[in-house]
């Protein structure tokens, strides 16, 4: 049994709180305002797919990742060149506009990028970027050009810069052919490393894969031991490692095209410790999807329960639309049902859809969801931001917001690049200017927030950047779910702080934060207006200083001789030999 760590905030304040005042007064929601800020901000990239690839490959083209590169809390923007320009590395300047640093950082590669993601694959505290490549520029889809670029960190001078080790690492060549789109990291055996799924859209059986880490960044191909037999050709786009159903083991959802879309529960270890995903498609009730791209998960109506979005193409006469799997629960052997309720929930067209996020733009405490799409003779259709009225049911806004516009769109992500408490938005549009939009939401007395940033570099036994936590917010008389997935869209990333908007309350009752290994960590009383960074600590690294040792034992000495709750190892609230055993058990095996 683990214990729980009920504390007032021990994290670093990342930006402090804004003055607050009064009474706390309620008033009705704000629409967030968009506005289109490529200049201001520096990225003027022009997304143009190479000529050339076979198979409606550059028709699909166009994905970018979020991850904070150089470690200095502000978050950075890869985006893919799509072989008509090197990729592109835009570091945030932390002054609201971005410089591109690809040739510095060593990633100014000419080739055709399609899907990527951001993780720390080697647990040196330093994210890496893995990008699915059809080859260099000029070639016709050359396999085995994957990349995976480990981050070295700073030099000297303080300049970080990637070495590209996907061969090295087993990860280069993954279907035997070309055809890869998204890619997702998560910890689906939660050994404290994080292992990787990549997707493919291509006219064979197989070609969806997952490698498992070493716990040093090096991966093996384990899905004919870890995945059902499948003989159906999966039509892959959009992957996502996500506790779907509370045990902690992630399922593994696939968004694929032609009604291959795929869920897979996650049985956890076998006697060996062996993880095993099952099929439970049909079972779990996924079966109303037609041509699924995008996807992005969040607990939309506020039952403590996860719901998963997939864009599809519109077809009213077709009965073809987008779907949202509302959860509904576990049966009994486990395995979570979903009730697909797009079309009476509002977010059943948005054209032919492809990029989709999740996250709260107005700041009033519910998930809203933005999609984009577009296809070329395809009738158009403008960008959507859905408004959730906090039951889970959604109203376009868009044209309220400023995002009125029409674009062939692909990858969308969030993030807020400024730092200003409200979550900004950027588009891939297939063949036409990038689009980064930045959120002008008031604050103040107006609309405030919560960000919060999970750090698990001290404890031996989680997944790097917190993925797979579970994070619970109380404030307003609810519970407010927010679950670090990866934050996996279509063909690339958004970022992984999790946001949380508060209306007008100056503080936040509680936040839950629901560790990997089990232990909790519980914040009360927490101020609003500020992001912040929890740490995670091994629940017997008692000085919390990241390390395993004497000084540990020294420290429950003395807490054992004072009667301190420290002490009370087990969580049982008694402080006995029973404490002194379980921790010399934890300290000899950790993560057992």
């Amino acid at each position: 049994m683990f214990k729980v760590h009920k504390r007032r905030p021990h994290t670093k304040t990342l930006a402090s709180a804004a003055a607050l005042c009064g009474a706390i007064t309620q008033a009705s929601a704000l629409d967030p305002l968009y506005a289109l800020v490529n200049q201001q901000v520096g990225i003027n990239a022009i997304t143009v797919p190479a000529e050339g690839y076979t198979g409606m490959h550059g028709m699909m083209a166009g994905g970018m990742s979020v991850g904070d590169f150089n470690n200095d809390t502000w978050p950075d923007l890869y985006i893919s060149g799509l072989g008509t320009v090197p990729d592109m590395l835009y570091i945030n300047q932390q002054d609201g506009t971005f410089v591109d640093e690809a040739e510095l950082y060593g990633i100014a590669y000419s080739h055709f990028g399609v899907g990527s993601a951001v993780g720390d694959v080697n647990n040196d505290g330093l994210p890496d970027l893995y990008v699915v490549s059809y080859g260099p520029s000029g070639a016709q889809g050359v396999r085995g050009k994957n990349l995976l670029y480990i981050n070295n960190g700073p030099d000297k001078s303080g300049q970080y810069s990637f070495s590209e080790q996907a061969v090295q690492r087993g990860v280069n060549d993954i279907f035997g052919i070309v055809g890869g789109k998204g890619v997702c990291f998560g910890d689906m055996d939660l050994d404290g490393d994080l292992d990787m799924y990549i997707a493919t859209w291509g006219f064979f059986e197989g070609g969806n894969r997952v490698y498992e880490n070493d716990g040093t960044g090096h991966f093996t191909d384990v899905s004919d031991i870890v995945l059902p037999k499948n003989p159906t050709i999966i039509r892959g786009f959009t992957p996502k490692f996500v506790d779907m159903n509370g045990d902690r083991y992630p399922e593994l959802l696939l968004a694929a095209d032609f009604t291959t879309s795929h869920y897979y529960t996650n049985n956890g270890p076998d006697e060996n410790g062996q993880i095993s995903y099952r099929d439970t498609t049909e079972e779990s009730g996924i079966n109303t999807d037609n041509n699924a791209m995008g996807a992005t998960v969040a607990d939309y109506d506020g039952d403590g329960l996860l719901d998963w979005f997939i864009t599809n193409i519109y077809v009213e006469t077709s009965s073809y639309f987008n779907t949202l799997f509302m959860g509904a629960g576990n049966n009994k052997a486990g395995t979570p049902i979903f009730v697909d309720q797009a079309m009476e929930r509002g977010v059943g067209d948005n054209g032919w859809g492809w990029g989709t996020a999740s996250g709260d733009y107005n700041n009033d405490g519910d998930i809203d969801i933005v999609a984009t799409g577009g296809w070329p003779s395809w009738p158009s259709v403008p960008t959507r931001l859905w408004s959730n009225d906090g039951q889970g049911n959604f109203a376009d806004i868009s044209n309220s917001t400023g995002l009125t516009f029409n674009i062939n769109g692909r990858g969308l992500i969030q993030f807020d690049y400024d730092k200003d408490g409200d979550l900004d938005l950027a588009f891939i549009d297939n063949g036409g200017p990038f689009r980064i939009y930045r959120n002008d939401l008031p604050h103040d007395e107006l609309t405030r927030y919560l960000r919060i940033n999970l750090n698990t570099d001290n404890h031996p036994c989680l997944a790097p950047m917190g993925y797979g936590t579970r994070i619970i917010a109380t404030y307003a008389g609810r519970d407010r779910l927010y679950v670090v997935d990866g934050a996996s869209g279509y063909l690339g990333q958004s970022e992984l702080t999790a946001h949380f908007g508060l209306e007008l309350l100056e503080s936040v009752d509680s936040v839950r934060i629901e560790w990997n290994d089990g232990s909790v960590t519980i914040l009360e009383d927490v101020a609003a207006d500020q992001e912040i960074t929890v740490y995670a600590y091994h629940p017997v690294d008692l000085n919390e200083d990241g390390d395993l040792n004497y000084f540990d034992i020294s420290q429950l000495l003395q807490a054992f001789a004072a009667g301190d709750d420290q002490a009370d190892i087990n969580g049982d609230s008694k402080i006995n030999f029973l404490d002194i055993t379980d921790f010399l058990a934890q300290l000899q095996s950790p993560c057992d």
